[in-house]
């Protein structure tokens, strides 16, 4: 799967201290993943720097039912393979077929966000120049650790496991 993934997990004492709240502790902890897992989401797809919900539409939460970490994902699926290159830009390359009506997301990229000069323009910069990086994922990630106790807390009142 072409595309950038990243994890999440608890410490070993935090951890322990949610096993000896409540015996419902792994449905507690899928539920705070989910939590947090989404919150990750709505950041990262706040951030990414594109034009179209395409890329956005690839950014989801995997694995918060499992034992190991949840997982926030983005790109590999709807034909986004680009998320990767994205992030961390790319060296000078040819981006395609020079011909406009064979490299047709180019120059729907081009048309769509108004790029001066069109479609030539941006394939003799990526040609000769290669793509910038664009960091979307560091705030976003901060942002959200900044947020999981709080997010953590909120579930578990959600779930009325104060309430015991």
């Amino acid at each position: 799967m072409a595309g950038i993934r990243g994890g999440f997990r608890f410490d070993d004492d935090l951890r322990e201290t949610f096993e000896a709240i409540d015996d419902n502790w792994p449905r507690h902890r899928s539920a705070i993943l989910q939590a947090l897992g989404e919150d990750l989401v709505g950041n990262l797809k706040r951030d990414i720097p594109t034009s179209s919900g395409t890329a956005k539409s690839t950014v989801r939460t995997i694995n918060t039912e499992s034992g190991g970490p949840g997982e926030v994902v983005a790109g590999g699926k709807r034909g986004v393979n680009y998320i990767e290159p994205l992030l961390t830009g790319t060296d000078p390359h040819a981006p395609g077929s020079p011909n406009p009506a064979e490299n047709t997301s180019l120059a729907r990229w081009a048309r769509r966000n108004g790029y001066p000069g069109g479609f030539e323009a941006i394939y003799r910069s990526i040609y000769h120049y290669g793509t910038d990086e664009h960091d979307f994922v560091t705030q976003p990630v901060a942002d959200t650790q900044a947020r999981a106790g709080d997010i953590a807390e909120r579930v578990l009142e959600r779930r009325g496991v104060f309430d015991r």
